[in-house]
């Protein structure tokens, strides 16, 4: 087990995953939101405030191995009142302490467990698919943090497929394999790509705006626009 690339690390971790194993009708991530979309009170959630060299204090603090992702550990402590997540990598504990907590950590641990799980081949496989459940069953991700989630993992390879101002056939192929894999709605589709294409032209903007040489960047923005789908503001920006 421990020789896997992804995997759980007790009996306690697998206990999360189990309910979701239960469960083989539908896409994975509508799944995911039946299962851990429901209204309740839970434990406040948030991470590590800290970088440590060793995970040694993490042992002493109560903190226990729950999923190995690569050579990276998510270390999980939880009670009635509060669920503390610790990442380790290289032995060394990350340092979470901008990562917010409940809503706003929720939704970037999830999106950063996509990442980390699938950064191999974007795709989740049976034993991702297990480990995956079990960290969204533990930290008890409602609907809304599940969506939201998906919206920034595909939100943050839009914005950086336009960074450069071309986006490629290679690239418009791994959006749309990356928007079936995390079954993202078509109108939040549309609003993610508005967004970083609307972004992209407020830079451009706001670059040339006392220059006369912007004209191939703003070409750059129209050929975007067409193959997005994302019909352009008029002129005067608004």
């Amino acid at each position: 087990m421990f020789d896997q690339r992804v995997a759980l690390l007790s009996d306690y971790a697998g206990q999360y995953m189990q309910k979701g194993q239960e469960i083989e009708t539908g896409g994975f991530w509508k799944q995911m939101i039946g299962l851990f979309g429901a209204s309740k009170v839970r434990p406040r959630v948030s991470g590590f405030q800290g970088k440590l060299d060793s995970t040694e204090f993490l042992i002493d603090e109560g903190f226990a191995p729950f999923c190995k992702i690569d050579d990276r550990y998510i270390h999980i402590k939880k009670n009635q009142e509060e669920c503390q997540i610790a990442i380790s990598e290289g032995g060394k504990v990350w340092d979470l302490t901008d990562w917010g907590e409940d809503y706003i950590f929720i939704t970037r641990f999830i999106a950063e467990c996509y990442f980390m799980i699938t950064r191999d081949d974007f795709h989740i496989d049976d034993d991702e698919r297990s480990v995956f459940r079990a960290l969204v069953g533990c930290i008890e991700a409602n609907s809304n943090e599940i969506i939201d989630a998906r919206n920034i993992v595909y939100w943050t390879l839009v914005e950086k497929v336009v960074e450069d101002g071309v986006v490629t056939e290679e690239e418009l192929s791994t959006m749309a394999k990356i928007r079936s894999e995390l079954e993202i709605d078509s109108h939040d589709v549309q609003t993610l790509h508005n967004k970083a294409l609307n972004d992209y032209y407020d830079l451009v903007r706001q670059k040339y705006e006392e220059e006369s040489d912007g004209f191939d960047e703003l070409e750059k923005i129209q050929e975007m626009a067409r193959l997005l789908n994302v019909p352009l503001r008029n002129s005067s920006g608004r």
